[in-house]
Parts: structure tokens; sequence; C-alpha cells
């Protein structure tokens, strides 16, 4: 698979792979992502990995994936995510939104200015503090209007949070009595 990956990122840092004329492809990569970067996209093609917490191990979980952060997204960034590419195989490459079976699929996503990224905003000191709070309004009426219940407190309460925290600590040796340790895993406000 890690070959056949190979060759799918090598192929996609290609620009004749887009349907878009672009100038060039900048490519990112993640944990779980390999972003490719047109001069007015970025598509966003997912690893097959499994950390527990998420799963895009097989070609039908990512499409699953993919379309659920489109939903999910375009809630509150509906000019911004355009879909779900699929990704081909054909001949020696791998179009995006080409004929034939799907190899692999990506979130369509329309590129935004760099420049205008939070980070470079704020390395320019061009961050007011209302745009902050207009930021958190938005965020928070954006998690008021979520669906709550029994199931919600169940996956992301304290005691699953807690949970989820202690497994991942346990299950990686190496940061075993370093940092942060399931004990130092407190309630608000408790010291």
């Amino acid at each position: 698979m890690a070959g056949k990956r190979s060759l799918l990122v090598a192929a996609l840092m290609e620009a004749a792979a887009y349907p878009e004329q672009t100038s060039k492809v900048d490519h990112i990569e993640t944990h779980v992502s390999h972003l490719f970067l047109t001069d007015q996209h970025v598509y966003k093609v997912k690893k097959p990995v499994d950390f527990g917490f998420l799963d895009f191990t097989t070609l039908r979980k990512r499409y699953y994936y993919c379309r659920a952060e489109v939903a999910l997204n375009r809630r509150l960034s509906p000019d911004v995510y355009l879909g779900v590419s699929r990704i081909t195989r054909q001949g020696g490459g791998y179009p995006v939104d080409g004929s034939g079976r799907p190899v692999e699929y990506a979130v369509k996503m329309r590129r935004l200015p760099a420049e205008r990224a939070l980070d470079a905003l704020l390395q320019r000191n061009a961050v007011a503090a209302e745009d902050m709070q207009r930021i958190a309004r938005k965020v928070a009426a954006f998690h008021g209007r979520a669906a709550t219940g029994p199931s919600i407190t169940r996956l992301g309460g304290l005691a699953a949070t807690r949970r989820n925290v202690e497994d991942k600590l346990s299950a990686d040796g190496a940061v075993r009595g370093r940092g942060v340790g399931a004990r130092g895993i407190r309630r608000p406000g408790r010291v």
C-alpha cells in the first residue's frame, strides 16, 4: 500500500492531475492527510490510518469521512467546502474528477489567501479583540444549536474524555512516566 500511496502523492503533485488549470501544486502533509494546493483549490486526501479515535483504513471509510467533513464544515463555511472529488486511475496518472472507478477521494475546498490565515494576521498584529469575539460568538452559537442529549454527554463528557486520555497515555509506553499523566487530569477549577 505504501508504494501505491507514494505513486498517488507523486501524481497529485502534477498540475495535469487537476480539472482546473494551475501554475503549480503545493503539498502539505499532516498525520492524517495529504493536502494538495492548486492556485484555486485545496484537495485533502485522507491517509489510510487508524488511530483508534479515527479509522480511515479503507476506501469506503475515507469516502464516508470526506462526505462527513464536508457536511459538517459547510455549516460554518459553505463557500469554502465545495464537495468530495473522485480520484481515478487512468494510464500512468491519477486525475482528480476523472472518469472511471475511484481509487481515492478528496475533500475539495476553495483555497483561501495565506496572508489572511489567523497565524499570519497574528504575526502582523492585525487581529483585534472584536475579531476574536466575533469568531467566538459564531462558534458558540454553532455549538448552542448542535444536538444535545445523552449520547453527546456520553461521548464528549468529562468521563469519556478522561477515559480517552488515560487509554492513550497507557497505550504509549514512550510517554509513560513523563508529561501530565493520568493523575494530572482534573475537572476545571480543581488543583
